[in-house]
């Protein structure tokens, strides 16, 4: 058993081959912030919180600070987090105006009696959430937690803590030059990302084909069919190519730090953290 662990993905996609280094290391300086959360004895969605508002805020991954701007040159975000323990969830999906979404989903998750905002509304929840004193702004729309992207598409990460919790997050920035309004699977529950008591996911690529499978909850399923984690992860992306023929990217793990992935995109930046910090896997899926 590899536990605590920490899984990072950067986006599937068409990465320029000067651009892939960029992006090893911002999702490996992810992981090394979300494993610190776990070495401090963080919880799973602890962890994924800070690994994913690392993402976004560095300013060099489609999330947050570095996302892609709407056809009206506006940032609209999108973001969930999942709780495999609980099997629950929080999302929220065109904001503008923040940062860090993720943490808003989680307050979302946790704090009130619905799953999923939107826009301006959306909006009014995370003001309410600062003024609640749930997190700290930095600065207006800029999270304080302890601790434009030209390629690539969506973050996420997969944490699976000590006595096996699991948490999954996606966030995005969206497609390029999308419609006002639009949003895609990375906050849609079974399509951007889910777990439960036995395993997580999450994807990242083009969003309209990612829910048309629900590929995280598809790439779940055959682990608890059976499959090695690995061997999900292939089984799900060849599913997805077979009903739609569009790119896509998907992790997984298991509650046992096994974890798998697969892509046939380009290029999907990666970052691994088992047991001990010093053993950082930085590695690049191709499709």
């Amino acid at each position: 058993m590899q536990l605590p662990m920490i899984i990072v993905h950067g986006g599937a996609g068409a990465w320029k081959d000067e651009r892939i280094p960029v992006g090893v290391k911002h999702v490996g300086k992810a992981a090394e912030v979300g494993f610190d959360v776990l070495l401090k004895h963080g919880s799973a969605l602890d962890a994924a919180e800070a690994c994913t508002i690392y993402m976004e805020s560095c300013g060099f991954l489609n999330a947050g600070k570095g996302a892609r701007p709407n056809l009206e040159g506006i940032l609209e975000l999108d973001a969930m987090i999942v709780d495999g323990k609980n099997l629950d969830f929080g999302s929220v999906a065109a904001v503008t105006g923040i940062q860090n979404p993720v943490s808003l989903a989680r307050y979302i998750m946790e704090k009130t009696d619905f799953k999923f905002f939107a826009g301006d509304n959306a909006k009014k929840i995370y003001q309410k959430m600062i003024e609640e004193g749930y997190r700290r702004e930095l600065e207006s729309g800029i999270i304080d937690l302890d601790s434009s992207s030209p390629t690539g598409d969506t973050v996420g990460c997969i944490v699976v803590d000590k006595d096996g919790n699991i948490a999954a997050t996606s966030s995005t920035g969206g497609i390029p030059n999308k419609a006002p309004g639009r949003v895609g699977d990375s906050p849609v529950m079974g399509a951007g990302a889910f777990a439960n008591d036995v395993c997580g996911a999450s994807a990242t690529g083009y969003g309209e084909h990612i829910m048309r499978v629900v590929l995280s909850r598809m790439a779940v399923l055959y682990v608890e069919e059976g499959l090695d984690v690995m061997s999900a992860a292939r089984k799900a992306m060849d599913m997805f190519e077979r009903k739609t023929g569009s790119e896509a990217g998907i992790i997984v793990a298991d509650k046992n730090g096994e974890y798998g992935y697969s892509t046939n995109a380009k290029a999907m930046p990666m970052a691994v953290v088992r047991k001990d910090i010093d053993h950082l896997e930085l590695r690049v899926c191709t499709g």
